[in-house]
């Protein structure tokens, strides 16, 4: 209170003096200006809103994490299923590059082959060079011959030693047999 508001309230000037003395010594170490007190108290909204702007950019922050690893996750999925599809493509080029080569060899049946022949000893380089299948192949056809097809050699067509050797028919067509042995005759008569 002032000093005018204590004469109103009628105390005498000499009390009222007192009175204001006496308060502005209590107060004195413990007295905070207006002025003082509006810029502590602004100072205190402020980083009160700093600290709120703080709090929801860390939430933010976090669900921005949590998506990252989501993504990470998603990502790393991705390249496994990058990495298995590769092995399996790999894989996939081995067994048909096998199943080329073996039919080179003339197999009855290349699927009949297959179980015979070790994948793993098999290499493939990145030129297409096969190797360690030739071997395991003439072994096969050598072991097992049953599972290649018999080819009949070239060129043992008789003493001339020229041109594959001509079969002989087999007679199961013996009308047009008869019928061409007749036009064969009568050409040679005329």
């Amino acid at each position: 209170m002032t000093l005018e508001q204590l004469l109103e309230l009628g105390l005498g000037e000499d009390i009222a003096k007192k009175v204001v003395e006496a308060h502005q010594a209590a107060i004195r170490d413990n007295y905070v200006p207006l002025a003082r007190f509006n810029d502590v108290n602004e100072e205190k909204k402020q980083y009160k809103e700093q600290v709120n702007n703080l709090n929801k950019e860390l939430g933010k922050l976090q669900k921005q994490l949590e998506d990252n690893q989501g993504a990470t996750e998603t990502i790393e999925n991705l390249k496994k299923q990058i990495k298995d599809k590769e092995e399996e493509m790999a894989k996939i080029r081995k067994q048909n590059a096998i199943k080329f080569e073996a039919l080179k060899y003339n197999p009855n049946d290349v699927a009949d082959i297959l179980p015979h022949l070790k994948e793993d000893t098999v290499t493939i380089a990145e030129d297409g060079t096969i190797t360690g299948l030739k071997e395991q192949l003439d072994a096969l056809r050598e072991s097992k011959p049953y599972l290649f097809k018999q080819v009949e050699p070239v060129g043992t067509g008789g003493s001339l030693g020229g041109g594959e050797k001509k079969k002989q028919p087999t007679g199961n067509d013996s009308k047009t047999d008869f019928i061409n042995a007749i036009r064969e005759v009568q050409a040679k008569r005329e």
